[in-house]
């Protein structure tokens, strides 16, 4: 390696998304380090007794033009475009309804249906007479779509993923991750089950084969100077040092860093008081994923599943072989389900496989008949990112100070946003435009 150079922390999407953009445009300079043997951060695929289980389930979409065309070049043929099959299932009524919720009513008691649009035409009126100021997630949903919507599915199923009451939550992030279909689309569906489907997931992406890992190593392959399994262990500040875990101290002229913020004192031992209390007020929960591998074939026709009633462990599972046939060997079925934790709701690792089983027998996905062949866990903490109260206040205290030392931040972890993985992409593509910018 040169004496000096400028180096990015961290192999995921954003970390490669800007190395590429950098490298291509002739600043040849940049490193990449990644502590994994893999590239690809979460955005990768294990592969356990001929089942693929991506780590968390993943699936690919965008508004983005620029990053579409880039997935699709990546991907190639193995790009493979479908509609989704997304469902809510409603334990105490044994029925599915289509996602999202609030644009599916038809099929519920008719009770529900009829509290479900009385509610929504209060927040209406509501919203008409200037009324509609929420100041947290909890007032938000209340005010855009009613008591009861919110009531019946958006506030249980808020609590069970995100592990915190809904009024502890700021709503800036929702963008595309609530679908916000207008009132007639709302009442629409309230009245028939022939009615479009909506959000920006509609139609999504995936791999014909091996999984979404294809996908960051196809990235990688473009990259130059990728360097596997080397952990950083410090940033030194002033200095611009990065000390690895093996002792190699690596110079830099501008730094760009996708590692979880909150983990940012770890790194650095001279953070200024109000960056430390701002990394150590960031909140997260973590994602326990429990795989199963099921000797029977198409157990669903559906791609993924929500759940929200107290009965489920998970809040959402899905089901692979119906992304691609690769994920499971010829005649079997798998089961990826998701269950959230956090420092405010413990994960219970000697009873939560055994109620995920009880509860998929519940839902009836399996019955006592079926062979469970494969049961495969692995945990991803920090998952994502809780949208606390004083989210914006503690991102914009710790971006300025590490941009004030020439470091970029980007990605999920690094801006510490819901990011998708097109937008850890762009995340990494707009570090290095703006990096490139200063260099004009």
């Amino acid at each position: 390696m040169p004496e000096r150079q400028d180096v990015i922390l961290g192999g995921g999407l954003a970390g490669l998304s800007a190395a590429y953009s950098l490298q291509s445009a002739g600043q040849s300079e940049w490193q990449v380090f990644e502590r994994n043997k893999n590239p690809g951060g979460l955005a990768r695929t294990m592969e356990v007794d001929g089942y693929r289980f991506d780590y968390g389930p993943h699936i690919l979409f965008t508004i983005d033009e620029e990053i579409r065309e880039l997935i699709q070049d990546l991907l190639g043929e193995n790009f493979h475009a479908q509609d989704r099959e997304a469902y809510i299932y409603h334990h105490a009524h044994d029925l599915y309804t289509r996602f999202p919720f609030q644009a599916h009513l038809h099929g519920l008691p008719t009770s529900i249906v009829a509290d479900c649009l009385n509610g929504l035409m209060g927040a209406v009126e509501k919203q008409a007479r200037g009324e509609f100021n929420p100041t947290n997630y909890e007032e938000w949903m209340r005010g855009f779509f009613g008591d009861g919507i919110a009531d019946h599915l958006m506030i249980p199923y808020a609590k069970k993923i995100w592990t915190i009451e809904p009024d502890l939550m700021d709503f800036s992030w929702i963008g595309r991750r609530v679908p916000t279909p207008n009132y007639e689309r709302i009442i629409g569906g309230a009245l028939s089950d022939e009615v479009d489907q909506v959000g920006a997931t509609a139609q999504f992406w995936y791999t014909k084969r091996g999984g979404i890992e294809p996908l960051p190593r196809a990235l990688a392959a473009r990259v130059q100077n990728l360097n596997l399994e080397r952990t950083a262990v410090k940033i030194e500040l002033p200095a611009k040092r990065v000390v690895f875990d093996d002792g190699e101290v690596v110079p830099f002229h501008r730094l760009v860093y996708s590692l979880p913020l909150p983990f940012l004192p770890r790194f650095v031992d001279n953070l200024p008081p109000g960056v430390r209390a701002a990394c150590e007020g960031l909140e997260y929960q973590g994602i326990y994923c429990i795989n199963l591998g099921i000797d029977r074939e198409q157990i669903s026709d559906k791609h993924w599943i929500y759940y929200y009633e107290d009965v489920f462990p998970f809040h959402r599972l899905s089901l692979p072989a119906n992304f691609s046939p690769d994920t499971v060997p010829p005649g079997k079925s798998s089961i990826a389900t998701e269950v959230a934790f956090s420092k405010y709701r413990p994960l219970d690792k000697d009873t939560v496989v055994e109620k995920t089983i009880d509860a998929l027998k519940a839902a009836r996905l399996i019955t006592d008949d079926d062979t469970i062949e494969l049961v495969h866990t692995e945990e991803i903490f920090p998952a994502y990112v809780i949208y606390d109260l004083n989210h914006a206040t503690n991102v914009e205290i710790i971006r300025g100070w590490l941009r004030e030392n020439d470091i970029w931040n980007v990605g999920r972890f690094g801006e510490w946003q819901y990011f998708n993985m097109d937008h850890s992409m762009r995340s990494g593509r707009r570090a290095a435009e703006e990096i490139l910018a200063l260099d004009r």
